[in-house]
């Protein structure tokens, strides 16, 4: 019993050591048989004179060939030249702060057949202005309609509208009555709203009200409330011509005398408080208005004093003379 278990013994043994050399012997690297190599000829090589398995190494001279190679390859830049989009000025132009000349300040005058190189366009809304730049490099708003543009607009970038400026609108008084209303609305409004004017306008005087410049439509009475001003869609801004308005307006009439008598003379009274002058003398004026006759005149609107006299030398009683738009004339009977 005992002897046969010592035998399983070794043969258990001897079966882990055949199991670790075959193991051994598939981990070896193999060898590859230079000796068995053999040259075209039919004779064995020299095993030192086989190349070995790995690629060869590089030379230092291979290494920087392709260092310069890569280094110097030539690259191409695609280069775009702009061409400027001018405007050559067919009339003097106004060059200003803003896309429209009446209402902007000025800045530059615009010679006729002057060239100036455009910078931007206004918004749609505003057609035809552009921000132009001047050969001394001052740049402003200009209207093209009268002028050449040379080049493409469309690839101009659109400005911006600037705010537009605070002005004072003048209105002096050059008729012989007072100014008692001033009403301003914008132009797409429909009512007229409150009177703009603190205290009448005295004769020969003026008032300044202050606006933001744009198109307004105006209406000036004097104080028996006849108008003697009114346009729509003025335009009031910073230039002088736009925010200034003189009223002085002529009016033509006519006397009729309807008496049973000439009249040799005519004076009136401009107020307030002045001379009597004449306003028709039959020596100078075409002999005397007989009955029945009349005569155009003119003078400036304002509320006169007045009196005629009979060619036999009697003055008659005076009265008043209300001189205003739109009043035809006045009858003497």
């Amino acid at each position: 019993m005992k002897t046969r278990k010592i035998i399983q013994l070794i043969v258990i043994l001897g079966a882990a050591v055949i199991g670790i050399a075959c193991n051994l012997q598939m981990a070896a690297p193999t060898t590859p048989n230079l000796a068995a190599t053999a040259a075209p000829d039919g004779s064995a090589l020299d095993p030192s004179s086989q190349a070995p398995d790995t690629l060869p190494s590089p030379t230092w001279t291979q290494e920087l060939t392709q260092i310069l190679t890569a280094t110097f390859t030539p690259t191409l830049t695609a280069t775009f030249t702009t061409v400027p989009v001018t405007m050559t000025a067919g009339q003097t132009l106004s060059c200003v702060k803003g896309p429209d000349w009446k209402l902007y300040e000025w800045v530059a005058g615009i010679a006729d057949g002057e060239t100036v190189t455009l910078v931007a366009r206004a918004v749609p809304e505003i057609p035809d202005y552009y921000v132009i730049r001047k050969s001394n490099g001052t740049e402003c708003w200009a209207f093209s309609g009268s002028s050449a543009i040379s080049g493409s607009t469309a690839l101009l970038p659109v400005r911006e509208t600037p705010p537009l400026p605070q002005v004072t609108y003048v209105i002096e008084n050059k008729v012989l009555i007072q100014l008692c209303l001033v009403l301003i609305r914008g132009k797409d409004e429909t009512a007229w709203g409150a009177n703009r004017l603190a205290a009448p306008i005295a004769i020969n005087a003026t008032a300044s009200i202050t606006l933001t410049a744009g198109y307004y439509d105006v209406q000036i009475k004097d104080c028996s409330m006849s108008i003697l001003y009114e346009e729509h869609d003025r335009a009031i801004g910073a230039e002088q011509a736009y925010r200034y308005q003189l009223i002085a307006n002529d009016v033509g009439f006519y006397i009729q005398n309807n008496y049973p008598f000439s009249i040799c003379w005519i004076e009136i009274q401009p107020p307030p408080g002045g001379s009597w002058t004449f306003l028709y003398a039959t020596a100078t004026d075409g002999g005397p208005i007989q009955p029945g006759q009349r005569r155009d005149f003119t003078l400036r609107a304002g509320d006169y004093g007045i009196r005629a006299t009979r060619c036999t030398g009697v003055v008659l009683p005076g009265s008043g003379l209300y001189v205003h738009p739109g009043m035809g004339g006045i009858t003497w009977a």
